[in-house]
């Protein structure tokens, strides 16, 4: 215990008054299989717990109250590997972590403070216990812990640098803009004349087969709780009413029984997919996969969702399975029409940039060359790389190709953009602000740096993680704990 941060220090503003219930009881029974494997060595339940409260502790300070999700505890234990996996290595190449480094640490926080400022031993200890259910050892051991991944992390992403040509770069992909001239070639204007004999439907499906698939669907019954408005009152009575209709779930899965004791209507949605609306409900992402998650005849929990509050008792379930040309031949056709589409547009772009840039020969203006051919010139506002372009979207290829030629030239292809192809010719080209860059650069640069050690902290990891061959070993732990 570190009696220095009791007497002296100051922590942090994220006052957490929020329960969660852990992981695992932890059993001692003698029999009682390890969590998993790491290295090569066995993870004791015991020691994956505490590395479990960790992750706990850390998401509940980044994020303060966690949401009521059921893939929350899935998210908190592969966490919990990480920090294992982590641990393993900082202990492995010597990181050492001072009582003076955990004590600086709390005192840079911000909140265990009384009215007056002063560290309040006192309401240190309740927010640990109430909010965190932790002893303060406990909480400084987590901050050991925490100070040794990061150094950890620090030592295998501090080489990365950024150099001043990479800056620039990045400064003048942000910030040069461009304006150009262009002819767009739709392919949806071509889709009319694109025509498919039987035979090209059958070979690009044979071809093809495994791009289409016939989705899972479920059938289900379900009641609902609505909500009436938005306050948080009718939400909270809401979730209430459907968590004590749950309760009739535990021995028996009668929904109709239960709606009627509780003066509720079982509706039923009809087959549905992860895609498609749902009957009676809407497209609602939550929904779809609670239901396709569950078994036929299993009841979920209540589920919450932006319009109430749902339990639902699974009828029927169609599983994933390849489909037959007669189910998706419409969408092949239409696939097979656009591509041809899209091939037609692109030879006509090719074709009328050949002979635009024998107009220009001839010492023709874009624009006379373009009109020659009945083809109408169209004009960007000035554009940035990487920003949307008013008509044209999000057009990453035909950017580059405006800022790839001089002034007043044209590119050298078509350019593909999101409906078609693009004749491209730029108009000028507006530079940086070289007086701003400078006051700017260090600040990017920093970004930059930090981003650059981000990747490469993944990069590392990502390695390490594959190094640590994880057994995860938790379903047995808890069949065992139910037998």
């Amino acid at each position: 215990m570190l009696k220095q941060i009791r007497e002296n220090a100051r922590i942090p503003l994220y006052l957490l008054i929020v329960a969660f219930i852990g992981l695992y009881a932890v059993s001692a029974h003698e029999n009682i299989p390890p969590a998993g494997k790491i290295f090569g060595r066995k993870v004791l339940v015991s020691d994956f717990q505490k590395a479990y409260n960790g992750s706990k502790t850390q998401l509940l300070m980044r994020y303060g109250k966690l949401p009521n999700d059921s893939k929350l505890e899935t998210i908190i234990e592969d966490e919990a590997w990480n920090r294992l996996i982590m641990l393993y290595e900082a202990n492995k190449e010597r990181i050492k972590v001072s009582d003076k480094e955990i004590v600086d640490f709390v005192k840079g926080m911000a909140a265990f403070n009384d009215k007056s400022g002063s560290f309040s031993k006192r309401q240190y200890e309740e927010i640990l216990k109430y909010g965190f259910g932790l002893t303060p050892a406990e909480f400084e051991d987590q901050v050991k812990e925490n100070l040794m991944i990061d150094k950890l992390i620090g030592k295998h992403s501090d080489d990365a640098k950024i150099t001043d040509d990479e800056v620039l770069k990045e400064y003048k992909f942000l910030n040069e803009k461009a304006r150009a001239d262009y002819v767009l070639f739709k392919a949806a204007d071509y889709l009319p004349q694109a025509a498919v004999a039987e035979d090209e439907i059958k070979a690009y499906f044979e071809n093809n087969k495994a791009a289409f698939k016939m989705p899972a669907q479920v059938n289900a019954d379900y009641i609902a709780k609505p909500f009436p408005d938005d306050k948080e009152e009718s939400k909270q009575k809401a979730r209430k009413e459907m968590k004590d209709i749950s309760y009739e779930f535990a021995s028996d899965t009668d929904l109709a029984a239960a709606a009627k004791k509780f003066s509720l209507e079982v509706k039923e949605t009809g087959l549905f997919n992860r895609e498609t609306n749902i009957p009676g409900i809407g497209y609602d992402l939550k929904f779809a996969d609670t239901a396709l998650s569950l078994a036929v005849g299993q009841v979920s929990s209540p589920l919450e969702t932006k319009t109430g509050v749902y339990i639902i008792k699974i009828k029927d379930k169609k599983l994933e399975r390849q489909a037959s040309l007669a189910e998706v031949r419409d969408a092949v056709e239409k696939g097979l029409k656009a591509e041809k589409a899209d091939a037609a547009a692109k030879a006509k772009a090719q074709e009328a940039l050949k002979a635009i840039k024998a107009g220009i020969e001839k010492k023709e203006s874009f624009d006379a060359a373009a009109k020659d051919l009945s083809l109408s010139v169209k004009k960007t506002d000035a554009f940035a790389r990487g920003q949307y372009i008013e008509g044209l979207g999000t057009a990453p290829e035909f950017a580059e190709a405006a800022f790839a030629v001089k002034e007043g030239d044209i590119f050298s292809g078509a350019v593909k953009v999101h409906d078609g192809y693009a004749i491209v010719k730029q108009d000028s080209i507006t530079p940086i602000d070289e007086k701003k860059y400078q006051e700017e650069k260090d600040k990017l640069k920093q970004a930059l740096l930090e981003q650059k050690k981000y990747f490469a902290s993944i990069t590392w990891f990502s390695e390490l993680r594959k190094k640590a061959n994880l057994e995860n070993n938790l379903g047995k732990v808890r069949g065992f704990r139910k037998s």
